[in-house]
């Protein structure tokens, strides 16, 4: 499937994907300097660049700093215009709290769209989840999962493999049992019948 990467301005740690010749790479407002720290070149810089300098390039769209979306929710947008279904952002954890549920948010509403975003950094990585997860085990992970309800409830969660399993739950979004489940040295399965998760990895080494 191709990929839409989206480099944002947030907390960076580096680019962990390989890109192909299908994909695009936007960099949003001083995520073009992201980019350029870790040898990628975007297909598109987008932003109000109120955060860093206009880049020069034929290539650089420059948004009214006054408007009703973030320069990576621009960034989605234009993803969509280009047809992209599955979305990975780079630079969209960490850094001010707000922008960083902004793009859980984000996230979100692309997810009732159909459109698969992703929040990705080396430490951690975010999921929205309608349907089901499944994850492939390697001999190195171990990592903690956590999952919490977007939905007021999350209807039928199934957890198969991991520590703490969980059959045909109700997790309303008021209710944190989600949080801090763990790995198991096997491949493991999250699923809901109907709501939206939000589903966390995180390494264990930070």
């Amino acid at each position: 499937m191709k990929t839409c990467y989206i480099i944002a301005g947030g907390d960076f740690d580096g680019f962990f994907d390989e890109i192909k010749e299908e994909d695009m790479v936007i960099a949003a407002d001083k995520g073009y300097i992201h980019a350029r720290e870790a040898g990628v070149t975007p297909t598109m810089i987008i932003g109000d660049f109120d955060s860093s300098n206009q880049p020069d390039g034929d290539l650089v769209i420059k948004l009214n700093p006054i408007k009703d979306y973030t320069d990576t929710k621009a960034a989605l947008m234009v993803a969509e215009d280009w047809g992209y279904k599955n979305i990975v952002v780079y630079g969209g954890l960490g850094g001010r709290d707000s922008h960083t549920f902004a793009n859980i948010s984000n996230a979100l509403e692309f997810k009732k769209k159909g459109i698969e975003v992703t929040l990705k950094s080396k430490y951690k990585s975010f999921y929205i989840v309608n349907d089901k997860l499944e994850y492939d085990f390697k001999d190195e992970d171990d990592f903690y999962v956590s999952i919490f309800a977007l939905s007021e409830k999350a209807q039928g969660v199934d957890i198969k493999g991991l520590y703490y399993e969980l059959n045909n739950f109700d997790l309303s979004n008021d209710n944190a049992l989600g949080v801090s489940n763990e790995t198991t040295n096997k491949s493991f399965k999250i699923s809901v019948k109907n709501g939206y998760l939000l589903v966390i990895f995180e390494s264990k080494t930070i």
